[in-house]
């Protein structure tokens, strides 16, 4: 360590700090400071050292600098580019309060306001050396070649993105060459002309340090696809403003669920209107025919166009489920199932409902919850005999809530908890009946939950778990 007095003269000089100059410790006394601070690396420790002087009480300050003996020890410009020390200052103050020893017996004195006299402490860099912020920039470049989206790196000039690099993603992507576009304007080459004020937003948010996230539209050499975009806004302590643009391409999937979402409505209309034709007509031959042959004929024909109309019913509710775009809601799990288990009481009267439920057991589900448990106890009481016993237990874990629906009836069929469950190939002969299944297991994935299944002693279980409401937690 090391002391200054108001002048910034050395008064003091620790043997290790000598050491580290490569001189005697009395040489360094009734010197400069500035004597020993590399060129260039004076005027930032001066500040320091006067931030400490004008600082209130007793804060520290710290900087970093390259030091040197000047004569006696090795000439500035020989010394490392990089600062090789770093000081921390404070208001210094003798041991006794009155004086300051130097540690040969001689003792100089204090001016009466303390934060006149600094010392200082030196030790190695805590911010990253050069070679960590190599290592580091390495990184981020490798990052930066190998991932698969589009990024660019630009500068706001003014009100425009000028494009400083771009990674190989982009090229593939957007189809423009590095050196076609860089210290161009980003959107004069992607950005459609119906979109310039969006894009001029986006521009001033980056300007004001604001980050971005939107799904956009944006022009590519061979035409318009689009795209899940992050702005992410930087500085380089420059004043100068930069940002990085990061572009998914997501056209493929919104295509794939445009065209899935027609597909379904078409086919569920036609398929409602069309069934319940061919039921009318059933009916009609029932009631016209004494041939007994014809009328099992058309009891069949009428029992199967049923059961389509009830998967193309779940179907729907599947869809509108999986629609719902809102974001998880609190729920209260206990009431949930009381609102699920009330009407089917009525329906299925031969049943039997024995509920275990805490008071309350508020869930991050949503109203999507309570979908999915009529779902896991329609499967419960329509695929067993009359007078099943249906037990659903609701529990608090640490960090989860448990609902267990268990019924002593035949079971899930293999085929059909095998796709759902067991990661198995979804086979023709698993895509309506199960479907009741694979919504109660879409609805509680997305909220961050896990659907189990389990056959023991004559009884077949389905738990969710679900996620504890924050609060509950």
């Amino acid at each position: 360590m090391f002391v200054v007095d108001a002048a910034g003269t050395v008064i003091h000089a620790s043997d290790e700090f000598a050491a580290h100059l490569g001189a005697d410790a009395a040489a360094l006394r009734g010197r400069p400071l500035s004597d020993f601070v590399g060129d260039g690396d004076w005027p930032d420790v001066r500040g320091t050292l006067d931030a400490v002087r004008r600082a209130s009480g007793w804060e520290s300050r710290r900087c970093r600098c390259r030091l040197s003996a000047g004569d006696d020890g090795p000439a500035v410009g020989d010394a490392p580019a990089e600062p090789d020390i770093e000081l921390e200052f404070a208001p210094y103050r003798g041991g006794d309060g009155g004086g300051y020893g130097d540690g040969d017996g001689d003792r100089f004195d204090s001016d009466s306001d303390a934060n006149r006299v600094v010392g200082a402490v030196c030790r190695e860099p805590s911010e990253p050396t050069t070679a960590r912020l190599h290592t580091e920039r390495d990184r981020f470049d490798h990052l930066f070649d190998l991932i698969d989206d589009a990024v660019i790196e630009f500068e706001i000039v003014g009100i425009e993105p000028v494009v400083r690099a771009v990674n190989p993603g982009f090229e593939s992507v957007f189809g423009y060459d590095a050196d076609e576009i860089r210290g161009e304007s980003l959107n004069d080459f992607i950005v459609p002309p119906d979109a310039d004020d969006e894009a001029v937003d986006f521009d001033q948010r980056t300007a004001d340090g604001k980050a971005n996230h939107a799904v956009v539209t944006r022009q590519t050499a061979w035409g318009r696809r689009e795209f899940l975009y992050r702005g992410i806004p930087y500085s380089r302590g420059d004043g100068k403003q930069y940002g990085f643009s990061i572009y998914s391409d997501i056209t493929s999937q919104r295509r794939a669920r445009e065209h899935l979402q027609v597909l379904q409505r078409v086919l569920r209309h036609n398929l409602r209107n069309e069934m319940n034709v061919v039921l009318g007509m059933a009916e009609e031959i029932r009631e016209a025919t004494a041939d007994s042959h014809v009328d099992h004929a058309a009891a069949r024909i009428a029992a199967h166009t049923e059961t389509l109309l009830r998967v193309s019913e779940k179907a729907r509710t599947a869809a509108a489920v999986l629609d719902d775009q809102r974001p998880d809601e609190v729920v209260d799990a206990t009431e949930t199932v009381r609102a699920v288990v009330e009407p089917r009481r009525t329906r299925f009267p031969a049943a039997t409902f024995d509920l275990d439920l805490p008071p309350s057991l508020p869930v991050s589900v949503g109203p999507k919850l309570a979908q999915a448990l009529a779902n896991v106890v329609e499967n419960a009481l329509e695929h067993t005999p009359e007078d099943v016993t249906v037990r659903i237990e609701a529990k608090r874990c640490e960090n989860d809530a448990t609902l267990r629906v268990s019924d002593d009836g035949d079971g899930i069929p293999e085929i059909e908890w095998a796709a759902v469950f067991a990661d198995e190939d979804i086979t023709q002969l698993s895509h309506g009946s199960g479907l009741g299944l694979w919504v109660v297991k879409w609805v509680v994935e997305s909220a961050g939950g896990r659907v189990d299944y389990d056959r023991r002693n004559g009884w077949s279980t389905v738990q969710l778990t679900l996620p504890l409401a924050d609060g509950s937690r």
